[in-house]
């Protein structure tokens, strides 16, 4: 695909680098000088430095050729634009982040047809989402959901007291139902198993399978299922807010304090929520913990916009002994530090955003994808096309490259951790894990043969 991004800060970034290790041909347009050098620094695609709601910017970029154009600035207007101008050079798909409610409310004057947008992204309010799942399943650092609820995937921190440590996967006493699908020990090494591979104290699982084992899988590692009730969410921006709303229209009965240092953000907030209590300070200050009793709240959530005072914050709520700390992270340099501190928790918006993107990007059988927080693997759901490569043979006989795996099949609504010998059917719903030197050959196993035989347009180039 063609594919221009317009915006090159942190989301655009991520695109690019992303769309252009699969192989893709990018264009960014950004205006600031400094982010157009890191572009040429440290990523492989044409920059051109200018405004993307301008149309003879957009004629440079190549916007006559494109086959989709995201629009990822800080300013809505400049993206709804950028946009607009797109659909009347009969750009296919246009992707728009848009943060505010004004462009997205059932109460909008203009429709997105109007607007020129097929898809809207808030990386914010999708990331809100995802601190919310976790926290209805707080024993989790990670949690995603496929095939409409039936599949789970689980991110887990190994104690040492766990029994699942030290011997072959294969050995192991897991429910059926469930697969370890990934290893990774928080530092370089991330692995797909197979069934001799062994499992460290304090490394991190990915569990995948049914939905209804894995909600009662804390036996596994060795300790009590944790419970959250009262929550505490430092940062009244975006997220903040979006994560608050969340929670009071949970039917989960939480009791929830949100702290922002912006007295005037604060008048805000609390005319916008309803049943949350909003409290004037400082995060990173010792003092507002010993006056607020953070040490009872069951799990602080750190999303102040500011890498460097959600670390303290952490740091901090940890020491107050507080069980489940999550914290947003915009610069993935910070991720160790996090690890370091026992913050098993880290959510990026920006991979949240791109992990919506970049499915686009995909063939129409690819359902949803997902980008883990240590970046170091794909998680793909797709239907099997009826002329697939693969469909109507078994697992064994395929030849899947090492680093790819079929973690989870859902037929007729039943849902099968398959092995060797499970045939895959025309229809299956499958969940796959891919490490990225790997992902791009997906195409040659799953595409419909036409596509796999003519390098259909959507498929990764080096991948057929």
């Amino acid at each position: 695909m063609y594919i221009i991004i317009v915006g090159g800060g942190g989301v655009g970034f991520e695109l690019a680098r992303n769309l252009s290790e699969k192989n893709q041909d990018v264009v960014v347009i950004e205006k600031n000088p400094d982010k157009v050098r890191l572009f040429d620094e440290a990523l492989d695609v044409m920059v051109i430095e200018g405004n993307g709601a301008n149309a003879v910017v957009l004629e440079r970029a190549g916007i006559k050729e494109a086959d989709m154009l995201i629009a990822v600035t800080e300013v809505d207007e400049i993206n709804i634009i950028a946009c607009m101008l797109a659909k009347r050079y009969q750009v296919p798909i246009t992707v728009a982040r848009v943060r505010s409610s004004d462009y997205t409310e059932d109460a909008k004057v203009l429709t997105r047809e109007q607007l020129g947008i097929d898809i809207v992204i808030n990386p914010e309010r999708e990331a809100a989402h995802e601190i919310s799942r976790i926290l209805h399943f707080p024993d989790a650092s990670e949690i995603e959901y496929f095939n409409r609820g039936k599949v789970m995937m689980l991110g887990l921190h190994v104690s040492k007291e766990a029994d699942i440590t030290g011997q072959p996967l294969h050995k192991l006493p897991l429910p059926p139902g469930c697969i370890i699908v990934g290893i990774s020990d928080g530092q370089d090494k991330f692995i797909i198993p197979g069934g001799q591979d062994v499992i460290n104290p304090g490394e991190k699982i990915y569990l995948l399978g049914n939905s209804r084992v894995l909600k009662d899988i804390s036996w596994l590692l060795h300790h009590e299922q944790t419970r959250v009730r009262q929550v505490i969410i430092l940062g009244g921006g975006t997220m903040g807010l979006q994560l608050a709303r969340l929670l009071e229209e949970s039917k989960h009965d939480f009791s929830v304090k949100l702290v922002e240092k912006s007295e005037e953000r604060c008048q805000y907030l609390s005319r916008e929520l309803s049943r949350t209590m909003v409290l004037h300070g400082d995060a990173s200050e010792l003092q507002l913990y010993q006056e607020e009793e953070m040490s009872w709240a069951d799990a602080v959530i750190a999303v102040t916009g500011d890498d460097r005072s959600n670390i303290i914050a952490g740091m901090l709520a940890k020491r107050f002994g507080v069980r489940k700390v999550i914290c947003e992270v915009m610069q993935p340099q910070y991720v160790p530090i996090y690890n370091t501190l026992g913050i098993d928790s880290v959510i990026n918006p920006r991979l949240v955003a791109a992990s919506q993107i970049l499915r686009l990007t995909r063939r129409e059988d690819v359902v949803s994808l997902s980008i883990l927080q240590n970046e170091k693997a794909e998680v793909l759901e797709l239907v099997v096309p009826e002329t697939a490569r693969v469909a109507g043979k078994k697992i064994a006989r395929i030849n899947f490259p090492r680093g790819m795996l079929i973690g989870s099949i859902v037929r007729n609504g039943e849902v099968i951790i398959p092995h060797g010998e499970t045939r895959l059917l025309p229809g299956d719903n499958l969940v796959v894990f891919a490490l990225p030197e790997v992902s791009s050959m997906l195409g040659r196993f799953f595409a419909p043969a036409k596509e796999a035989n003519g390098l259909g347009k959507l498929l990764h180039p080096e991948g057929e």
